[in-house]
């Protein structure tokens, strides 16, 4: 992966205990790429001080001791460091497959998704266990996975009002995006299907399943909504 030099983040302080990196006005691909891969670096600098590295959609963020380094000094480093990282060779991220029923009960959104795109329902799953989505931060909730690498047909809108609950593990699509439920909680994205997976478990190190950077395949399991088992549609 290549970092342009030119292609510099803007410094933001917030407050005196953390610094953000922020790549503005460019294309979708270059922070998609480089956001995972600068968090690794810094993170793997273990800078004296330094408490968290925290990936954003366009950012990075670095929270730190004020008491054992300054943020201006910290924030030069880091630029100068992302000015030198103009080529880094690393594979970024895992591939991660999660299973997903694809049931009545468990997908309550999915053929009107599917009748908005355009498509019968088997063809709507068929597109979604054949894209590669990308972590692209965790947010929201405790391991809740913002996943990019929609195809433009499925992008929908949220729901007009928010369901109350959703159930833990649902995976859903809102505004070009895509995402799991670690927990149940309240949402406002469509219900496609659901997963046993556990994407978050404090007595797991790491908590969380996934990883900004990683790569999300769904592997649909079980029997379909509309009839049908989940082999014909791979």
């Amino acid at each position: 992966m290549k970092i342009d030099e030119q292609i510099l983040p803007t410094v933001v302080m917030l407050g005196d205990a953390a610094v953000m990196l922020r790549w503005e006005c460019v294309d979708e691909d270059f922070p998609e790429a480089t956001i995972p891969a600068i968090r690794q670096l810094i993170s793997e600098l273990r800078l004296r001080g330094v408490r968290d590295v925290i990936p954003g959609f366009e950012s990075v963020t670095v929270c730190f001791n004020p008491r054992q380094c300054r943020a201006v000094e910290l924030a030069e480093f880091l630029t100068q460091q992302v000015r030198v990282w103009q080529t880094v060779e690393r594979t970024c991220g895992r591939e991660v497959r999660i299973s997903v029923r694809f049931s009545c009960e468990d997908s309550p959104d999915l053929m009107e998704v599917a009748s908005f795109a355009g498509m019968s329902v088997q063809d709507c799953i068929r597109v979604l266990a054949g894209c590669s989505f990308r972590v692209r931060m965790i947010g929201f909730a405790p391991g809740f996975p913002y996943l990019s690498g929609l195809p433009e047909c499925l992008r929908i809108p949220r729901l007009a009002t928010p369901r109350r609950s959703v159930p833990a593990g649902s995976f859903a699509i809102a505004a070009g995006q895509a995402g799991i439920y670690p927990q149940s909680s309240p949402g406002g994205w469509r219900l496609l299907g659901r997963t046993e997976q556990v994407l978050f478990d404090p007595c797991r190190e790491p908590p969380s399943l996934l990883q900004a950077g990683d790569v999300v395949r769904i592997d649909p399991c079980g029997p379909l909504v509309g009839g049908g088992i989940a082999g014909a549609v791979r």
